[in-house]
């Protein structure tokens, strides 16, 4: 029904331009072709749209990188890229999707294997369905690393005409996108590497002289590796950041030695004042003895004058 209201339209519109040539008596009617044509594909209607995409799996998703100067998606070369795209109806009861692809400036097209010409996918009026296109990133001796790379997203479809005889063809395009960068070897592990020293567990203060010195070299290894890294220089970059990472490993080998030989030093010395207070105990416990029998002899001495005072009194009490 909508494409026949369409056929309407553009019928009304056509006529009121041959009337206006007509009334005008226009001596270029190739102009008039030209507003005709013009018409005609503004009131062309638009059945399908490509609402969004995005890619999984990918080693960088839209993340800023030094050497392309740009927000990017990278795959490693040879590594499995899957791209998600999402495909709407917008406003016919129902269109057949028969290829849904992305196509790169390396001269290669990868397609969706959800639907074909005999197979096509049934999209109904205002619903969105997710596509799926699979494929292996090329050798940098086909994409190049060197720079960024191009391409288009295709969702070709199929609806039907107002008679319901014929399929009326057409084809929605997302793009072009210049953000697909595809990395080397190298390159891919440079960027590891420098994840793994940006989470690398650090603290603020390292208490070994020689762990501060070896995080030093870290940190001067780490920053001659961006430097060679933003060159396009990726197997010195791989290089230097894999010797930062060396060092960071080295630093925390000290740490923990010196750290593991001070604990010790302080247990020790624990040890030692802890011996210190016991044999500060064992010499007043001791001392406290020592008073205790010199008080018991005492009472004894007194109790002995006392009862030889006693006796020479009863004797004289005799006599």
């Amino acid at each position: 029904m909508k494409v026949f209201q369409w056929w309407l339209k553009l019928n009304t519109e056509c006529h009121k331009i041959i009337r206006f040539v007509k009334g005008t008596k226009m001596k270029k009617p190739i102009l008039a072709i030209m507003a005709l044509i013009l018409v005609a594909v503004t009131l062309i209607p638009v059945y399908a749209d490509i609402t969004n995409h995005t890619w999984l799996g990918a080693m960088v998703d839209d993340e800023y990188d030094t050497y392309y100067n740009d927000y990017i998606v990278g795959y490693k070369e040879g590594a499995s890229a899957v791209l998600a795209v999402w495909v709407r109806n917008n406003n016919v009861s129902y269109v057949n999707v028969t290829r849904v692809y992305v196509s790169f400036d390396w001269g290669a097209e990868y397609d969706s294997t959800q639907m074909s010409v005999a197979n096509p996918a049934k999209v109904l009026v205002g619903q969105t369905r997710v596509f799926y296109v699979n494929f292996t990133i090329p050798s940098v001796a086909v994409a190049s690393n060197m720079y960024l790379h191009a391409y288009n997203i295709y969702a070709v479809y199929s609806v039907k005409n107002a008679t319901g005889n014929n399929n009326l063809p057409g084809t929605w395009r997302s793009g072009p996108y210049d953000n697909f960068a595809v990395f080397s070897a190298d390159q891919a592990t440079a960027l590891d590497l420098t994840r793994i020293i940006d989470d690398y567990p650090a603290p603020s203060y390292w208490e070994s002289t020689r762990a501060r010195i070896l995080a030093n070299r870290a940190e001067n290894e780490t920053d001659a590796g961006w430097r060679y890294y933003e060159a396009g220089d990726f197997t010195r970059a791989r290089q230097r950041f894999a010797t930062a990472l060396d060092y960071l490993n080295q630093a925390w080998d000290a740490e923990e030695t010196f750290l593991t030989v001070w604990e010790e030093l302080e247990i020790e010395e624990m040890r030692a004042r802890i011996r210190s207070l016991d044999a500060m105990s064992s010499f007043l416990n001791g001392l406290s003895t020592m008073w205790v029998l010199f008080g018991i002899g005492w009472v004894l001495l007194g109790i002995g004058y006392i009862i030889k005072y006693l006796r020479a009194k009863r004797q004289e009490a005799a006599t």
